[in-house]
């Protein structure tokens, strides 16, 4: 027969170790919840980030997609504008913004002014340690330039009502113009084009506006930074140039004017 005292502790070892399982199973279901938990906040979080970037009424792209092809071995992303008429391809050494604040470079002259639906801005390597600032391309929809006379010919904003355009083009499904629109101020210059293109089925106006970002070389002590050649200038120009004219409308590429 077993003493009183050796049962009671015998019980006691018992209930112990049953109480630490519970404890341990109760820890592992907490831990379980916990992680649950975290999971849902990154998810609540990220599509909470996604709307505060993307206001109410903000056109979306459809996703791009990257096909091999561009120069030097770049890929080109392929993307398709909000409402499925005009297509554009670019390499991937711009990268895609529909707000301001995905816009990841911040230099004095910006590569799009903040009225955009979308920007492709310069986002390579190539020139850092010049004198070259940003690159970029402005799109944005007019939908208050509801005609064709109002879309191809008012002027950029800020501008004369006395400017006109540089240069125009015309097809069956479209007419296009374009306009200059370089400044500088500061010890900066910014060189661009503003194109403007009018879909005749849908009375549809766009606006696409390339910019050329710099700083004056010779405000720069000797030695310090590379300069930013003509050369170079006309390389970026050149693929800003590309992105436009790899433009399609239902397949059908498009032919923007050249400024004359």
């Amino acid at each position: 027969m077993v003493p009183k005292d050796a049962a009671c502790e015998a019980s006691f070892v018992v209930n112990r170790i049953y109480l630490r399982k519970i404890y341990h199973m109760l820890m592992s279901n907490k831990t379980m919840v916990v992680l649950g938990v975290c999971v849902l906040v990154a998810i609540a979080v990220f599509v909470a980030w996604r709307y505060a970037a993307t206001p109410a009424g903000q056109p979306v792209p459809s996703n791009p997609s990257s096909t091999p092809g561009g120069a030097n071995g770049a890929y080109l992303q392929n993307i398709t504008l909000a409402g499925g008429e005009i297509a554009l391809t670019y390499p991937d050494t711009y990268a895609l913004a529909v707000t301001p604040v995905q816009v990841l470079v911040h230099p004095y002259i910006p590569p799009c002014d903040q009225e955009f639906d979308y920007c492709l801005y310069y986002q390579g390597s190539q020139y850092e340690g010049t004198n070259f600032e940003s690159a970029g391309l402005r799109i944005k929809r007019r939908p208050d330039l509801a005609n064709e006379r109002l879309c191809l010919e008012t002027p950029p904003q800020g501008f004369s009502a006395s400017t006109v355009p540089a240069g125009r083009g015309s097809a069956s499904l479209y007419s296009t113009s374009v306009f200059m629109v370089s400044g500088a101020g500061a010890g900066h210059v910014a060189e661009g084009q503003l194109y403007r293109l009018f879909l005749r089925v849908t009375s549809s106006c766009y606006e696409f506006e390339t910019r050329v970002g710099t700083t004056q070389f010779g405000n720069y002590p000797s030695g310090t930074i590379r300069e930013f050649t003509a050369s170079d200038r006309q390389a970026v120009k050149a693929s800003l140039r590309a992105i436009l004219d790899s433009g399609t409308i239902g397949g059908e590429g498009v032919a923007f004017p050249v400024a004359n």
